[in-house]
């Protein structure tokens, strides 16, 4: 990824229908190509520190630099997704860091009172939700400072440049 470590990476957008936001972002905002990862493998979730099974598909795209993640829960199972959409609100969920030292992030945001939401793994690396919502309006997402992580956010990106809006939608598996 070409934005530097520490910043924000990722805006993301928790939706009711998935085909509906890929068509908004790729032909309105000419955001993408967005890769569709369908029923992604998100391992050893814990929502509020208990066990979870949510399923998700996750769409990513970039606006520039700028990492635009949409998200659709396919079940009911508790997570800071459903929460989300129960509550009646739309716009941004949470916004993605990277930071140099994930596990000395994490520490950092439990010393300033923040729980951990949601965490999980993707690939072997880890991840976390914080419950910033009552500080900023919305989760911050803390993404471990790993390969998995940075190849893939950089083939999102390089997809990007030079987009000519052809194949908007590309699937793809984690």
């Amino acid at each position: 990824m070409t934005q530097p470590l520490e910043t924000i990476r990722q805006l993301a957008y928790v939706v009711r229908d998935l085909d509906a936001a890929l068509h908004y972002w790729t032909t309105e905002l000419k955001v993408g190509p967005f890769f569709l990862f369908e029923h992604c493998a998100l391992l050893d979730q814990r929502f509020h520190g208990k066990p979870s099974n949510v399923d998700v598909s996750l769409a990513l795209g970039n606006s520039g630099a700028l990492q635009i993640e949409l998200i659709y829960q396919h079940n009911d199972e508790p997570s800071v997704y459903k929460e989300f959409l129960d509550a009646g609100r739309v716009g941004v969920h949470h916004f993605g860091v990277m930071p140099v030292d994930y596990a000395a992030a994490c520490a950092h945001y439990k010393a300033q009172g923040f729980a951990a939401a949601f965490e999980c793994t993707v690939g072997g690396a880890p991840l976390t939700y914080f419950d910033t919502v009552a500080k900023i309006g919305h989760y911050t997402e803390l993404w471990d400072n790993s390969a998995v992580f940075k190849d893939l956010f950089l083939m999102v990106e390089d997809a990007a440049k030079g987009w000519d809006g052809k194949n908007p939608v590309r699937k793809m598996a984690l």
